[in-house]
């Protein structure tokens, strides 16, 4: 038989535990916290950002990972570039907003989640998830077709006839398309503006009659940008942020 000791004893710990698994919500539900930073992050005049992507082929190689660097100015405009010196057509912003805009579970990363940030694991359903990439990758290839070469020439029929060949196998490819899209977010409880996405990917498609399996890991770190130092891009504006 329980004594009035153990009983309180028994109260005390219950609240505990329920205070440190649920002390990442502080009253808000994760999908809350996710749209918070989201507008945190636009409401901010400048951010700068860096990270890399990593993508394991269909043949199981593993590509060395390609790094990009950047900052936002007066909310929208984007300046960045990757390793190879090309502009970057994307930001870290446009990605949380499909994100926030599709259907999707959300939950808290406890052993993650601290006294100073919050950290968010999402999951898109299956149909969003395919969607947000099908439309990414044609944004990616009218971005690559966007460089056709100005000139006439061996050259620029040899481009045509790559591009060409790339765009046929990446329509069939999307035909058959289906994506399983995983983001993780950490957020600063204070500013209530994300310090870092992570954003695993898995393609599965048919092309040639065989089936197939890629993989791609992105990981972005913001971090504030003063106006003075360089992020990759050197002052060259490469697009705006809608």
């Amino acid at each position: 038989m329980k004594t009035l000791k153990h009983t309180l004893i028994s109260v005390l710990l219950a609240a505990l535990a329920l205070s440190l698994t649920g002390c990442s919500a502080s009253g808000r539900q994760p999908e809350e916290w996710l749209n918070m930073s989201i507008a945190g992050l636009a409401g901010k005049d400048q951010y700068a950002f860096s990270g890399q992507t990593t993508i394991i082929s269909a043949e199981g190689w593993a590509y060395a990972p390609r790094t990009f660097q950047g900052h936002i100015e007066e909310h929208t405009k984007l300046h960045a570039q990757n390793d190879d010196g090309e502009d970057l057509a994307w930001s870290p912003i446009e990605i949380l907003n499909k994100v926030k805009n599709a259907d999707k579970n959300v939950s808290f990363i406890d052993a993650a989640t601290t006294a100073d940030q919050v950290a968010l694991h999402i999951e898109l359903h299956d149909q969003d998830a395919n969607k947000l990439w099908k439309d990414q990758l044609q944004e990616e290839m009218n971005a690559l077709a966007a460089k056709e070469p100005l000139e006439e020439g061996a050259y620029k029929q040899a481009w045509l006839k790559e591009f060409n060949a790339s765009r046929k196998q990446m329509d069939k490819m999307l035909k058959t398309l289906q994506v399983k899209a995983q983001y993780d977010v950490l957020i600063d409880r204070n500013s209530l503006v994300p310090t870092k996405l992570d954003e695993h990917s898995v393609f599965h498609y048919s092309l040639s009659g065989q089936d197939k399996q890629e993989k791609r890991d992105t990981s972005v770190t913001f971090t504030p940008f003063n106006g003075t130092g360089t992020t990759g891009a050197a002052g060259k504006t490469t697009g705006s942020v809608q």
